[in-house]
């Protein structure tokens, strides 16, 4: 959902061209003028969502502009093609991802009055979508979404890279733990166990890969784990032995294979414990298989990407695009 997300933005700031009195082209795609006020209110709007209230360093906000007009010309680019090929998409289709996007406000009211704050309607919103989703149906044609790593591509990721693995003792994971009060009974101890356990289980049933398990056991870690850091980095342990956890601890964890979750355990006595594996460094195939389908993916995630950029060069040959400022060309910019 980031590429709808990204028309999102475009939909909000549609007509926020006078930005600091900027409302000159810097560039042009087919003869269709793209401001430098559009450009620079996207960025501010894009950075600010990104960064959610730090402060941005000066090199992160060039990537955001380079971002934005490289979108902004692709996006021009694409909708040229798409009226000379004449496509079409499903109203319904439409309709149901502007549904999507309004169960994000408490209601349809509060939605219209954030299109309103930038001049925009429902109208205005449903045709960037539709146009967005035109993108889509003609980037697929040309450049088709990567399929899923299979079980052979990845054993010969292994086995071209096995003896790159650092062979060790060590493990790495995610920690939940729930703190014992001095005194506190067998029955209380229980509870927390039987409310762990249950935890575990609604994380086991999730239907998601194991990159995603991990991510959302983090954050249900930093939500209900009383440890002090957790709510810092998650519960997140990296590269430890078990015997430096004690005892019970090493016990629990001994047998469990990437991205299993131990059964509750106490540990030192004074909490009451459940652990995710996420990282064992044991040579064998099974325990680096999440990462080598992260990588698989990762890669076939950027050969897409240059492989869009390449038709997208194609296509600024056929309307031509015009960098009129150098502040606002990308080094590596479309159709150059």
């Amino acid at each position: 959902m980031k590429i709808i997300s990204f028309v999102f933005l475009l939909a909000f700031s549609a007509y926020a061209q006078f930005l600091s009195g900027a409302n000159f082209d810097v560039i042009r795609v087919n003869g269709v003028g793209i401001s430098q006020g559009k450009i620079d209110s996207l960025v501010k709007q894009f950075a600010l969502a990104q960064g959610q209230g730090q402060n941005i360093p000066p090199e992160a906000m060039s990537q955001i502009r380079w971002l934005v007009v490289n979108q902004l010309v692709g996006q021009e680019l694409v909708k040229a093609e798409i009226a000379k090929q004449g496509l079409k998409t499903d109203a319904k289709k439409i309709d149901s991802v502007v549904a999507v996007f309004k169960k994000q406000f408490p209601n349809d009211a509060a939605f219209k009055q954030e299109l309103k704050k930038s001049g925009s309607t429902e109208a205005d919103f449903k045709k960037y979508v539709e146009n967005q989703l035109l993108a889509d149906q003609l980037l697929e044609k040309k450049i088709p979404a990567p399929k899923e790593p299979t079980d052979k591509e990845k054993k010969d990721y292994w086995e071209k890279h096995k003896s790159e693995a650092i062979i060790s003792d060590t493990i790495g994971g995610i920690k939940i733990a729930l703190n014992i009060a001095k005194g506190e009974n067998t029955q209380a101890i229980q509870d927390k166990k039987d409310f762990l356990k249950g935890k575990a289980a609604e994380a086991r049933m999730a239907k998601a890969n194991l990159m995603l398990l991990m991510e959302q056991f983090a954050i249900m870690a930093s939500r209900i784990s009383e440890d002090p850091n957790a709510k810092k980095d998650g519960g997140i342990m990296k590269k430890f032995l078990p015997k430096s956890q004690g005892d019970a601890f090493a016990n629990a964890v001994k047998n469990l294979k990437v991205g299993e979750i131990s059964e509750p355990f106490v540990q030192d006595g004074n909490k009451v414990v459940i652990f995710m594996i996420t990282e064992k460094n044991d040579g064998k195939f099974e325990s680096y298989e999440h990462e080598i389908d992260y990588i698989l993916r990762l890669e076939a995630e950027r050969n897409r990407q240059i492989a869009t950029k390449n038709y997208l060069d194609q296509l600024a040959k056929v309307y031509k695009v015009q960098y009129l400022n150098k502040d606002y060309t990308p080094p590596e910019a479309i159709g150059q």
